[in-house]
C-alpha cells in the first residue's frame, strides 16, 4: 500500500446529465486541447488529459455546474448502489454532495432522494453543490442519521452509507496534512461510529432493499470488521452481494486480521486497488431479506 501514497491523482470528472451538458462539454474542452477518455463502468465519467487541475476547477463549465471534479474511486459506491428513476433513496452521510449529485443524475430527478448530513458547515456545502448541479429534487436534511426518521415514515428502496473514516486511501507522501489527524485511536473511534450509522440506516430500508457501505480507508477495523459485525448484529436479515465493478482494479478482502476472524462473505466486498487512476476505497453491498 505504501507505494500508492506516491501515485499522482488522476484528473477525472462527471459530465452532469441533469443539465444535458455532454455536447457542450466535449466541444469546449476539446477545443482547448483537452482529451476526454471515457470510463467504461460509469457512463458520465471521463479522465481528462491535457488540462491542469486548477484550470479545470476554474473553468466556466465547472461554474455552470456542467462538469464536476470527482475521483474515480469515489464514483464506485453509487455505481454499486445502482439506483433507478422512481426509487426512494437515502444518502446517509452526504456532504459534500459528490455522490448525492451522482445518484441524482442516475435517477434523472425521478423518485425521492434524501441527503442527510450532521455537520452544519458540511450541510451547507452539500446544499450548495446540489444547487450548482441542478439537483433540485434532493431533500437535504441537517441531522445525525442515527436519529433520522423519514417524515412520511416510508422505507427506502436503497441507501448509501459513505461513512466518515480515517481516510488512509487519501494519504500522500508529499502532503503532511493528509496524515495529520491519523492515529490508531481515530481508527477505533471511526469503527465504533460506522457500526452505529450502518445499523441505524439498515432499519430504514424496506425488505428487498439495497444497502451500500463505503470508506476511503485501508484499515480492516473500518472495513471487513464493520461488515462482519453488521452481519452478526442484524441476525441474518441481510446478505452480502458481490460489489465488484468490471474495470475497477481489485484487491482481495481480508478474512483475518490479528486475532480476528471475519465472516467468509467479506470476500464479496470490494477493495479498490490503488493505481495511477484509482485511490484506495472499500465498498460492501447488502441486500435486505424479504423474509427474516
Amino acid at each position: 500500500m505504501a507505494g500508492s501514497f506516491s501515485f499522482p491523482d488522476a484528473l477525472s470528472i462527471r459530465v452532469n446529465p441533469l443539465k444535458d451538458a455532454a455536447q457542450d462539454v466535449f466541444a469546449r474542452l476539446e477545443m482547448e486541447g483537452a482529451v476526454l477518455d471515457p470510463v467504461s463502468w460509469c457512463p458520465d465519467a471521463y479522465i481528462v488529459r491535457g488540462m491542469a487541475r486548477e484550470a479545470l476547477a476554474r473553468h466556466p463549465l465547472a461554474a455552470e455546474g456542467k462538469i464536476y471534479q470527482q475521483g474515480l474511486s469515489s464514483m464506485v459506491p453509487a455505481v454499486v448502489l445502482a439506483p433507478s428513476p422512481g426509487d426512494r433513496v437515502l444518502d446517509a452521510c452526504a456532504a459534500p454532495g459528490s455522490k448525492t449529485t451522482q445518484i441524482a443524475g442516475m435517477m434523472r430527478q425521478e423518485g425521492t432522494l434524501v441527503a442527510v448530513e450532521a455537520v452544519r458547515a458540511r450541510f451547507f456545502r452539500l446544499r450548495s453543490v446540489c444547487d450548482l448541479l441542478g439537483a433540485t429534487a434532493v431533500a437535504c436534511k441537517l441531522c445525525d442519521v442515527r436519529r433520522f426518521r423519514p417524515p412520511d415514515d416510508q422505507f427506502f428502496d436503497a441507501a448509501l452509507v459513505d461513512a466518515p473514516c480515517s481516510s488512509e486511501g487519501r494519504f500522500k507522501v508529499d502532503d503532511p496534512e493528509t496524515t495529520a489527524y491519523w492515529s490508531l485511536r481515530k481508527i477505533r473511534e471511526m469503527s465504533y461510529k460506522q457500526k452505529g450509522i450502518l445499523l441505524s440506516v439498515s432499519r430504514l430500508l424496506r425488505p428487498g432493499g439495497t444497502l451500500v457501505y463505503a470508506t476511503c480507508t485501508f484499515a480492516p477495523e473500518e472495513n471487513e470488521e464493520v461488515v462482519d459485525w453488521f452481519l452478526h448484529k442484524s441476525e441474518g436479515l441481510f446478505d452480502v452481494e458481490d460489489a465488484a465493478v468490471e474495470g475497477v482494479p481489485r484487491l482481495p478482502c481480508l478474512t483475518r486480521w490479528g486475532r480476528n476472524v471475519y465472516h467468509e462473505d467479506v470476500m464479496k466486498c470490494l477493495r479498490v486497488r490503488p493505481d495511477q487512476t484509482h485511490t484506495g476505497f472499500f465498498v460492501a453491498k447488502f441486500k435486505k431479506r424479504t423474509e427474516g
